[in-house]
């Protein structure tokens, strides 16, 4: 199944929607912080597919303490479901979604005795076969520099094409006026073996733009040079920004969001309990979703956040909230 199959699966623009299975295998708190980190990855993510969510506001979207974020998390991590690191200064946490690792767990359960689970408890698990595609962690240091071991598209290229694809990777680094010794061949044909040419030739030709935008960078070749060696990347921060500024953009709006939706909350919680059941019922019922009653039982923050736009919808269609 594909990434973008699964976020479309997984996530809603409109509602918080659950998926009935990830509830089921790992449990509706868990599935449900899943969801919002999937929500905010789809928007946020940089070509890794790494982004980042403070506690603050995933307590904002979930209503979710620290301490249940932290363990909720925790466990995802020991699932292999997420990655998380924390990068810069102030320290910010960054989070990667593995879907392959969701399909695995959630979604292949008929497929192999050994996977399972109740309530995350991932510990017990002896398969993961997705720890054998060879991916590695991003490693951001103080000097802005990242590990780019993680070029892992993947693909899994036969031995016989190598030395096509080593001499269109030499015939690059001549064109950009760079040497390439016994070390840069040695490097080159590591990197082979899991990525793709075109990946990895689209990266380094980034990571060769990016250099030349630096004023204070005077030997480019050695420097490039320099993070091959040492599993290094230059980052682009101005992309950074830009994605923090459509982050924040995203957060007002969200806000804006919430604050009508609470303000609706407030004159649902202010009618008859009567009443309340009664809109309630009728929300249920256009969601054709009964296990809603079961999770209102369970977790009361949670059914609430899940009907939250429905409840607003209602109210203002009673003429109880100005649209």
């Amino acid at each position: 199944m594909q990434e973008k199959t699964f976020k479309q699966l997984l996530m809603s623009s409109n509602y918080y929607t659950l998926n009935k299975q990830v509830v089921k295998t790992l449990g509706i708190e868990p599935a449900f912080l899943l969801t919002i980190l999937i929500e905010a990855s789809d928007g946020l993510a940089d070509d890794e597919g790494w982004f980042y969510q403070t506690i603050e506001t995933l307590e904002d979207l979930t209503g979710l303490s620290r301490h249940k974020q932290n363990k909720i998390i925790q466990d995802l991590i020991e699932a292999s479901i997420l990655i998380q690191e924390n990068r810069g200064t102030p320290c910010r946490r960054f989070f990667k979604i593995s879907f392959q690792e969701i399909e695995n767990l959630v979604f292949k359960k008929t497929e192999t005795s050994l996977l399972k689970i109740d309530k995350l408890d991932c510990k017990k698990l002896t398969n993961y076969s997705v720890k054998k595609s060879q991916t590695s962690l991003l490693k951001i240091d103080n000097n802005k520099e990242h590990n780019i071991n993680n070029i892992n598209k993947e693909l899994n290229h036969k031995e016989e094409k190598a030395p096509d694809d080593l001499k269109k990777i030499k015939e690059w680094f001549k064109k950009n006026e760079i040497d390439f010794s016994k070390k840069h061949e040695d490097k080159i044909i590591e990197l082979l073996k899991n990525n793709s040419i075109d990946y990895i030739l689209n990266f380094f030709q980034e990571q060769i733009d990016i250099l030349k935008n630096k004023k204070d960078i005077k030997n480019i070749a050695a420097v490039f040079s320099a993070h091959l060696f040492k599993g290094t990347c230059e980052v682009n921060l101005q992309a950074i920004e830009q994605k923090e500024l459509e982050q924040e953009k995203s957060k007002n709006e969200q806000r804006k969001e919430y604050q009508k939706n609470d303000k609706a909350m407030e004159v649902f919680k202010s009618l008859p309990t009567e009443q309340q059941l009664k809109i309630e019922d009728e929300i249920i019922e256009e969601f054709k979703n009964p296990a809603l009653r079961e999770i209102k039982k369970n977790t009361e923050v949670v059914f609430y956040l899940m009907i939250s736009q429905k409840i607003k919808e209602k109210i203002t269609e009673l003429g109880l909230l100005s649209a």
